[in-house]
């Protein structure tokens, strides 16, 4: 079984953008099997400047998500099979909130995200990774894999930076906070 993957809290990932600096603290991922959707809303969205040419990169990252139809800024090919994709971003408290749906057709498309699923069970699943620090009300942990019924709407939220190593903590830098300080100059 594949884990579960860096898409869900890297946010250029979405768009294939290489060594995407842009990074949720919080995801919720929401799945809907009766309309074959999947949506994800990324919270609390972070960077890690250690230098100016950081900075820059970050905010040219941006700059190409934000004017992505303009810049004909392509989805990831890893999302190549769903069949709707969609950005759009909110304010919510001041911070820039990323909500993302897709629709797939087949349940087997969302091997691509780390979700499984077993047609015969009825059930999805998704690989229980300690540090990712998985939440949910809706799956039954049973050894190294979250489970959760094909019959109904399930949802969990990953929280990989939690327990962020000492060192990059000192660079971290909300991407709110980066984005303000660029407009002023």
């Amino acid at each position: 079984m594949e884990q579960i993957k860096i898409i869900f809290f890297a946010l250029c990932s979405f768009f294939g953008i290489e060594d995407g600096k842009i990074a949720a603290d919080k995801t919720t991922v929401t799945v809907f099997p009766e309309n074959k959707k999947i949506e994800i809303i990324q919270e609390k969205l972070f960077t890690v400047i250690q230098t100016e040419k950081d900075s820059t990169f970050v905010v040219e990252q941006w700059d190409k998500l934000l004017h992505r139809e303009e810049r004909k800024t392509s989805w990831s090919k890893e999302l190549d099979s769903f069949t709707v994709k969609n950005l759009s971003l909110t304010s919510v408290k001041n911070t820039i909130q990323p909500h993302i749906t897709l629709v797939y057709s087949n349940e087997k498309e969302l091997r691509n995200m780390g979700i499984w699923y077993d047609a015969e069970k009825n059930q999805f699943s998704i690989n229980h990774i300690p540090r990712h620090n998985i939440n949910t009300k809706d799956g039954k942990l049973i050894g190294k894999y979250w489970f959760f019924n094909g019959d109904k709407t399930f949802g969990f939220i990953i929280e990989p930076f939690l327990q962020m190593p000492e060192q990059y903590q000192k660079f971290k830098k909300p991407l709110d906070e980066l984005l303000k300080v660029n407009k002023k100059e």
